[in-house]
């Protein structure tokens, strides 16, 4: 009698606990836009390794796919330094106005596209601006700008999601402005920093960084298994390079016309075609290539999204 009343008890239990679970999901997911008009985006990428990109913005999550765009229905928290990966997306931020979630949200992990977060570290303690995560290998380097007792100002990693962060010293960093951080896709020790003085990088989790080149006014860098691409400002106009690390070659490639004057403040590249890349501008112009640069379809206008 005793061993059925346990087995009974522990089968409510689970019972209960998969209803708990169910519940963090219930009625989130992307439907038909009601806002089209999109304003401070803080993070692009393809989140969960599928062919749709996401666009974190003030609002909440956007996405893009064969059916155009696509808005969430709900947790529309102010995501900032959000990170595509492929088992879902890093962020930092605030939470939505009405939210029970502490401000700001530190470091929070989505596996399910944002209908739910763990909470990694720093809740309620620090928001960070500038973040960056490797696509498969999860290793995850933060620039803090907020010192706080367990972790002080300056650029940190953590290779065990958050659990435990080493500071780095980053010798050989000379800038006094930096635009974005990227992180190899699955070598942890590599990371990446655009700056108003080029690109740094560093093959030694930030420890000493070396100058990649002569480009300047460098506002963002994405990396990939061989090299990367970097966006810069130059002259009054706009570029977007691909390079790769063995050769140190570079190779422009072609931007829409009407961007000579609005520079590229993200990049990603679809993991599942390394020819179709998304860029969003200054003034909230999004495009998106699926041949490298030969042709170019615009996603937004000024923030306003194409229908």
């Amino acid at each position: 009698m005793k061993k059925h009343k346990i087995i009974f008890g522990l089968l409510v239990l689970i019972l209960g606990l998969s209803a708990c679970n169910s519940n963090v999901n219930e009625g989130y997911s992307f439907t038909e836009v009601k806002n089209n008009k999109i304003d401070h985006i803080h993070g692009l990428g393809y989140i969960n390794g599928g062919s749709n990109f996401v666009i974190a913005s003030h609002l909440g999550l956007y996405e893009y796919g064969v059916d155009g765009w696509k808005e969430a229905n709900s947790q529309k928290h102010d995501y900032m330094g959000f990170q595509a990966v492929r088992e879902g997306f890093f962020s930092s931020g605030h939470p939505v106005e009405g939210s029970e979630f502490k401000n700001p949200l530190g470091l929070i992990k989505s596996r399910d596209k944002g209908a739910s977060f763990e909470q990694l570290a720093f809740y309620g303690e620090i928001d960070f601006h500038y973040l960056a995560a490797g696509y498969d290998s999860n290793a995850i380097y933060v620039l803090n700008e907020t010192p706080i007792e367990e972790m002080n100002a300056g650029l940190h990693y953590s290779t065990d999601e958050g659990v435990s962060w080493t500071k780095a010293t980053m010798n050989g960093f000379i800038s006094d402005s930096i635009f974005n951080l990227s992180a190899h896709p699955t070598r942890q020790e590599i990371i990446a920093i655009g700056s108003e003085d080029g690109i740094f990088i560093s093959d030694d989790y930030g420890e000493n960084f070396k100058s990649m080149n002569d480009a300047k006014m460098v506002t963002y860098i994405t990396l990939n298994e061989t090299g990367g691409y970097y966006t810069n400002f130059d002259n009054d106009s706009v570029y977007l390079k691909s390079f790769l690390f063995e050769s140190n070659e570079e190779i422009d490639v072609q931007l829409p016309k009407d961007l000579k004057m609005d520079p590229i403040i993200f990049i990603a590249v679809s993991p599942e075609n390394q020819q179709e890349i998304v860029i969003v501008t200054n003034n909230n112009n999004i495009f998106i290539t699926t041949d490298e640069g030969l042709s170019w379809d615009k996603l937004a206008s000024n923030g306003e999204l194409t229908k």
